[in-house]
C-alpha cells in the first residue's frame, strides 16, 4: 500500500464514528459492484453491517431530535 493510502487510512481511523460510517458506506458505494475479487461474501457481510449501523444511527438522531 502506498504512504497516501495509508495516510488516508490513518484519517479515517481519525474520524468520529458517524464520519467512519459515512465515509464507509460512501467508499463501498463508490465500488462497481460484483468487478474483481473485492466483493466476496465477506465483504458484502461488512458492506451489509455498515448499513445497517446508519440505519440504526439514523433511527437514534430521529428519535431524539423529535
Amino acid at each position: 500500500m502506498s504512504i497516501v493510502a495509508l495516510e488516508v487510512i490513518a484519517a479515517f481511523d481519525a474520524l468520529p464514528e458517524a464520519e467512519r460510517n459515512a465515509v464507509a458506506a460512501e467508499l463501498l458505494s463508490r465500488y462497481p459492484a460484483g468487478e474483481g475479487e473485492f466483493f466476496d461474501d465477506s465483504m458484502i457481510g461488512l458492506a451489509d453491517e455498515v448499513f445497517l449501523m446508519l440505519d440504526a444511527a439514523e433511527a437514534e438522531d430521529a428519535a431524539t431530535s423529535g
